[in-house]
């Protein structure tokens, strides 16, 4: 009798327990999913790889292959691509696309390209693109990457319980894994590897606003500005 009594104690003992143990878990390693494998199976999704960022009608498109924790992908994010999108993309003759290269050598990365891919869920991949690359040191640096994540999450406008469940169930995972397995099939060998109209220009410091713009003068009539 005294131990029926007591049932509802020990229940809410256990429910206690478990919600605690989930806390520990991910304060110490950030996710409770799977961990992220490069040979993880992922359906294939239909259509053109990458996020796209400007007019599909545009005559020269400019596909880069990136790495989040790329240091070099990281200058090119936040020294060019800001020029590259505010004066090149409006000409109408520009479209830039992401495409997801995280490489093996790279153990943190694959968090970041997952956070991307969940904040494109949402429509916003280039805002969280952005911080990711403009604050690439303190994630590096995280102990936690996910409440991070998290937290820039916040910062875009996002959804929050959206996003932590598409971290918790690696539900975009599939996007980055399609992604590499394009530039896989291309031979893609590091990061930021760049396509323009389908030649390959391998530039560790990143295209340069200068040098994009007399290319797309040279393939196409009139000149960018």
């Amino acid at each position: 009798m005294a131990a029926g009594k007591m049932t509802p104690f020990y229940v809410a003992l256990g429910v206690v327990a478990v919600a605690g143990g989930i806390m520990i878990a991910r304060a110490a390693g950030g996710s409770s999913g799977a961990p992220l494998r490069f040979d993880t199976a992922a359906p294939v999704t239909p259509g053109p790889r990458g996020v796209v960022f400007g007019s599909d009608s545009a005559p020269v498109e400019l596909l880069e292959f990136s790495d989040f924790e790329c240091p070099w992908c990281a200058r090119f994010a936040v020294v060019q691509m800001p020029d590259i999108k505010n004066r090149l993309v409006p000409t109408g003759r520009l479209r830039v696309r992401f495409v997801h290269y995280p490489l093996s050598i790279h153990n943190k990365g694959p968090m970041a390209h997952l956070a991307a891919a969940c904040a494109n869920e949402q429509g916003r991949f280039w805002q969280m693109h952005d911080l990711l690359f403009e604050n690439q040191e303190e994630w590096l640096r995280a102990g936690n990457m996910q409440r991070l994540f998290e937290g820039y999450a916040g910062r875009i406008g996002l959804d929050g319980a959206r996003f932590e469940s598409c971290m918790d169930e690696r539900r975009a995972w599939g996007q980055v894994q399609n992604d590499k397995s394009l530039g896989d099939s291309l031979g893609v060998g590091g990061t930021p590897t760049f396509l323009i109209n389908g030649r390959v220009f391998e530039e560790p410091g990143g295209l340069s606003y200068d040098r994009l713009r007399r290319i797309i003068d040279s393939l196409t009539a009139a000149p960018a500005r």
